[in-house]
């Protein structure tokens, strides 16, 4: 019994092992392509640079999307 407890308990560490080397090679294959992953969340490393113009004009795009997808007035039967 002493034998199956220990290998039982090896076992359990192997594979804890396997799963964290798992994890820390995806964590540096995504930090390679620029997403990077903390215990405070996710970070994406961009190479476009936005101005207050371009913010703008995604701004009213999406203002006149939301406004053509809303219905006013009576519905239509």
């Amino acid at each position: 019994t002493t034998l199956i407890f220990v290998g039982t308990i090896l076992g359990v560490v192997y594979v804890v092992r396997q799963v964290s080397s798992g994890i820390k090679s995806t964590k540096e294959s995504l930090e390679h392509k620029g997403i990077r992953i903390s215990d405070k969340g996710v970070s994406v490393k961009t190479q476009k640079r936005f101005d207050r113009e371009d913010y703008v004009d995604a701004t009213q795009r999406g203002f006149i999307k939301a406004l053509n997808a809303a219905s006013f007035g009576p519905a239509d039967d």
